[in-house]
Formats: C-alpha cells, sequence, structure tokens
C-alpha cells in the first residue's frame, strides 16, 4: 500500500473515531469575539450543580472544545472587558452539539445610555479637549483635539480655525467615552494581574481641568484606538 493510501486510511480512520465520540456524548464548541491578544486570552469556567467542572479554561487561539458532557443545565463564566459575564447552556439529551460565540467586547445599550457623556453633556460655546496617548517600550505618541459645540453643533477647533463634525464621528467619539467608563478590567475570574510593556491613555480636558482619565492595556479592548482616527 503507498504512503498516500495509508496517510488517507488513517485520516479516514481518525474522523470515524471522532464521529462516534462526538455522537456518544454532548460536545460544546467555544469561540471568543474579537479574538484576544496572547496576554489576554478570554478565560472561562463551566460549572454543574455549583460544581466546577472545568476549572483552568482559556480560549487557546481563540477556541475551546468540552467533551463528555452529561445532559443538564450548565453555567459558563467568562471574562469580559467590563468584566465577568454569564450564561446557562441546557442540554436536553446525551447527544447535543453547541456552538456558542462568547462576545466579549459587546456593550449593553442600556448601560451605555445611561452612562454621563462630557462630551455629549457640553453646552453651547463650550470646549473640551481630547487627549489620546500610547506609551511603549519603543513607540511613544499622542493625539490631541479641541471640540466646541456651537448652535448646536460640534466643531474641531485647530489653530483658531472651526472645522464641522459630522454627526456620525461625533457619536462615535460619544460612544467611545461611554464604553471607556464601563471597562473593567480589574475584575476577572483568575484575579490576575496583566504585565504589559504597552499601554494607551484617554482624558478630557474641560477649563484646563482633567475631568476623566482612563488607561487601558494595549489589546486589551480592539477598539481602544479608534479614537486617533476619530480626532482627525
Amino acid at each position: 500500500m503507498c504512503i498516500s493510501k495509508i496517510k488517507t486510511f488513517f485520516q479516514l480512520a481518525l474522523f470515524f473515531m471522532l464521529t462516534t465520540i462526538l455522537a456518544q456524548n454532548n460536545y460544546l464548541h467555544i469561540e471568543s469575539e474579537p479574538e484576544k491578544d496572547f496576554f489576554d486570552q478570554t478565560h472561562f469556567h463551566l460549572l454543574r450543580n455549583d460544581s466546577l467542572i472545568y476549572p483552568q479554561c482559556y480560549l487557546k487561539d481563540d477556541t475551546n472544545s468540552l467533551y463528555n458532557l452529561k445532559k443538564g443545565s450548565y453555567l459558563l463564566i467568562y471574562n469580559t472587558v467590563f468584566g465577568i459575564d454569564s450564561l446557562y447552556v441546557e442540554f436536553d439529551t446525551e447527544r447535543s452539539y453547541k456552538n456558542l460565540i462568547l462576545k466579549t467586547e459587546k456593550p449593553e445599550l442600556e448601560k451605555l445610555a445611561k452612562t454621563h457623556s462630557y462630551v455629549e453633556s457640553l453646552k453651547n460655546n463650550e470646549r473640551i479637549t481630547l487627549n489620546y496617548s500610547l506609551g511603549a517600550c519603543f513607540i511613544s505618541r499622542k493625539k490631541e483635539a479641541t471640540i466646541l459645540k456651537e448652535n448646536d453643533l460640534y466643531y474641531f477647533v485647530d489653530y483658531g480655525q472651526k472645522r464641522l463634525i459630522t454627526e456620525r464621528r461625533i457619536k462615535r467619539i460619544i460612544r467611545h467615552e461611554k464604553i471607556l467608563k464601563n471597562l473593567n478590567f480589574a475584575e476577572n475570574i483568575h484575579n490576575s494581574e496583566l504585565y504589559v510593556t504597552c499601554s494607551e491613555f484617554f482624558s478630557l480636558t474641560k477649563n484646563g481641568k482633567q475631568v476623566y482619565g482612563k488607561n487601558v492595556y494595549c489589546g486589551t479592548w480592539s477598539e481602544s484606538s479608534n479614537i486617533k482616527r476619530y480626532m482627525r
């Protein structure tokens, strides 16, 4: 038998073996969205009847598969950029397959709506300055933009010149600020700290006084650097 036929035979044998195994057990496939950096994997715990079944789970390469799960209800607890979240998984039979996509950066719209925004609350003829900085071992970048509200419209002010900010862009800036205020990296299921060499800092200054500031480790939130594009 030639090598190619032997290889094909073993591939088919492995396929049928896995198919047989999965057909006899509940099988849970988990993915993370968006993808996380290597130093900030999406850790999770799986519990059944208040007992921890999988205590050291993380989404290596953003996927994970759990086998041999019995019929019943399970509680999946996982990390998000907003802290700890959870959801229930129900297996009604002994031979089920489920695929879960964990939205680790999906904010609650109701919660964002209730979050105060200094940019959104500007009154006519008031200004606020946005500052963004990136600090790493060999990189240092800064960007600043002043926003003026006038006649219920928003403008960028550069060297005494005004540029109208489109409604779409100002909404993105406001949303960015609100999401930053809801980030909670300190709360995670492993109570572990991140040790990184890159961080981003966002701040708002009004009337010469900093009214808000937030430091974010690079890669922890996939959209943290987008504010640079909104400030142009």
